[in-house]
């Protein structure tokens, strides 16, 4: 009988309103916090695949410099090789199958989509003493992929996805 008695004077005393204040100010600073951390997760994500894609790309449009036009000293591509050299690193590196869904164990929770894949070969020329680029051969990769949120559990779930895109451009002008 104390204890239900006491229960109610909590509530009609004002040091019950003070808890309630202190709960929803808790709640609202756990909020803030949970937005904070997933905003940098999700930037530390953006980030690493920007990075990975790069190096990607790079080892893809390397890969794709022909023998004969590194002996004269020039960088050009053929655009179907480096298409399929980037697609098979892709799936490589990311752990992808080939409609680019991520296999486990994989960095990526959801498919990679690429939107578009721009292939410059290159070109050169000679100035009667030796060969010269004029155009360096180059790759840009556009897309997204999704990323989940998980430490705001009150969002909706077609709140909780957020799309992570991408753009990364790579040239080589390197020939040897």
């Amino acid at each position: 009988m104390k204890l239900k008695n006491r229960i109610k004077a909590l509530i009609k005393d004002e040091k019950g309103e003070t808890a309630l204040i202190g709960l929803v100010k808790f709640f609202i600073l756990f909020t803030i916090i949970g937005i904070g951390v997933e905003f940098y997760r999700v930037q530390t994500f953006h980030s690493t695949i920007q990075t990975r894609l790069e190096i990607i790309l790079q080892d893809a449009l390397e890969l794709s410099v022909r023998d004969e036009y590194r002996r004269e000293r020039v960088s050009k591509i053929i655009a179907a090789e480096a298409e399929e050299n980037l697609l098979e690193i892709l799936m490589t590196e990311l752990n992808l199958n080939f409609s680019l869904q991520p296999q486990s164990p994989s960095i990526l929770q959801y498919p990679l989509v690429i939107r578009n894949i721009d292939i410059v070969e290159g070109a050169f020329t000679n100035d009667g003493t030796r060969y010269y680029n004029t155009e360096y051969p180059s790759m840009r990769i556009k897309g997204y992929t999704h990323q989940r949120i998980i430490l705001i559990p009150f969002l909706a779930e077609e709140l909780k996805l957020v799309e992570v895109p991408f753009n990364v451009y790579i040239e080589n002008r390197r020939y040897d």
